[in-house]
């Protein structure tokens, strides 16, 4: 190899090696943000189960209403029982 060839290929080593420096940095602009959409979403599911969760019940407060409404009206059907009872 000549001394010509030599300092060519050296030049092309030291050009790729700045090359993937920038490309490297280029990259870790790019995976930073990606990563932290990431773990946003992964918050964001996380969130989501937890919310349906908390909703599983509530199918069962039509019911609870029900009961809620009619408790007066028997405290007082059961009052008036009381009040008619013999002492």
């Amino acid at each position: 190899m000549s001394g010509r060839n030599a300092a060519a290929a050296w030049t092309g080593l030291a050009l790729g090696g700045v090359v993937l420096g920038v490309v490297v940095g280029l990259l870790n602009r790019v995976v930073r943000p990606a990563l932290e959409i990431s773990r946003y979403a992964e918050h964001i599911l996380e969130s989501g189960v937890g919310i349906a969760t908390n909703l599983d019940g509530a199918g069962e407060l039509a019911r609870t209403r029900e009961l809620a409404t009619a408790a007066p009206a028997l405290a007082l059907a059961y009052l008036d029982r009381l009040a008619e009872a013999p002492e």
